[in-house]
């Protein structure tokens, strides 16, 4: 059987009334959010809870294990009807796992276009020194989201910039491991919705960088890449999900300072260049190389790591891409030494 959860999506320059109305009938709320997250929406989210009792809690800098199921802890014995999520990626993939645990309904507020976390039914878990540790696959996407543009175009331009990256990798990532599949129903449709998630950043993307309004190219840029991407990860197997972008991503968190210098978006944009030489497509790899130089998105490792740092950790890296690589049907063959050469480039 082929099952399609989809979020319900309310984006609009000012969601206020609209999120009043959809919590009119809970009455003790959980909100989990981030520090700068929640100064960026405070006077208009704070006024529609006037009636309700809620309860705020900060989801503790990084989505793991033991910051969760400490939360967890202190939430013992407490009644509530509904969570609402705020933040960037972190914070929603932490309230994901808690609507999972809790089994009650989340509405997730993004307050900036970076990843699809809130929309899509999985969570990116970190251990406490945030390397990356595992995915957490919940039983279903959030149930409601509001996206309120007014908060989007206000937010740092660094994270819609780390978002188009992201959004990008969807598109090649994916069709680089269905190609030449019998894909199913879902499938299917996820494959034709994920050709937005290229041609819209190239499209559009730049202008939404430097625009200081709400029109509707900054409409449709935050709109993918905070909806179309994460319906496209609901709906196609998992198995086509990621590849080597995101492998890289994920090796190169064993590097502190990637973690803590550098984002996701930022670090998966260069991995799918990585990708795309591997795969010998130049058409391609040059379409993304003028783009990548237009906004300033990384092209070489270099821009990413310290070469020293690398170096200390460069065996592990390597090791831990290709292993993921080896076990997710990528239909590319080479070489570690290939790999290694290509990815390192002029470092």
């Amino acid at each position: 059987m082929e099952k399609s959860i989809l979020t319900e999506v309310y984006m609009d320059s000012n969601i206020w009334n609209v999120l009043a109305k959809e919590i009119q009938n809970f009455n003790n709320i959980l909100v989990i959010h981030g520090e700068k997250s929640l100064l960026s929406i405070k006077n208009e989210f704070f006024k529609i809870l006037e009636d309700k009792k809620f309860h705020l809690v900060h989801y503790g800098n990084e989505c793991c294990h033991t910051i969760i199921n400490s939360t967890l802890k202190n939430l013992k014995n407490n009644a509530y009807d509904l969570i609402i999520g705020i933040g960037g990626g972190k914070s929603i993939d932490a309230s994901k796992v808690l609507m999972d645990k809790l089994n009650i309904p989340l509405f997730t507020l993004p307050t900036i276009a970076s990843t699809c976390a809130a929309v899509s039914y999985i969570s990116v878990m970190y251990e406490e020194n945030h390397v990356f540790q595992e995915l957490y696959f919940l039983k279903r996407p959030p149930h409601k989201t509001f996206i309120n543009l007014d908060t989007l175009i206000a937010a740092p331009k660094k994270y819609l910039w780390a978002g188009i990256g992201d959004t990008l990798a969807k598109y090649y990532e994916m069709n680089l491991k269905a190609r030449g599949k019998k894909l199913n129903f879902n499938t299917t449709m996820g494959e034709k919705l994920s050709h937005l998630c290229k041609e819209t950043m190239l499209n559009y993307g730049n202008h939404a960088l430097s625009t200081t309004i709400v029109d509707d190219d900054f409409k449709e840029v935050a709109g993918v890449i905070l909806v179309t991407t994460g319906i496209v990860s609901n709906l196609i197997d998992f198995k086509y999900n990621g590849a080597i972008a995101h492998a890289i991503f994920d090796a190169l968190t064993k590097i502190k300072r990637v973690e803590e210098e550098h984002l996701h978006g930022e670090v998966v944009a260069f991995g799918i260049l990585i990708q795309l030489q591997l795969e010998d497509n130049h058409e391609q790899l040059n379409t993304l190389l003028k783009f990548y130089k237009e906004i300033n998105l990384p092209t070489t490792l270099k821009e990413i790591v310290i070469k020293e740092e690398y170096l200390e950790k460069k065996e592990e890296i390597i090791n831990k891409i290709l292993n993921s690589i080896a076990g997710s049907e990528i239909p590319l063959k080479f070489t570690k030494e290939e790999f290694i050469t290509i990815l390192e480039g002029n470092l």
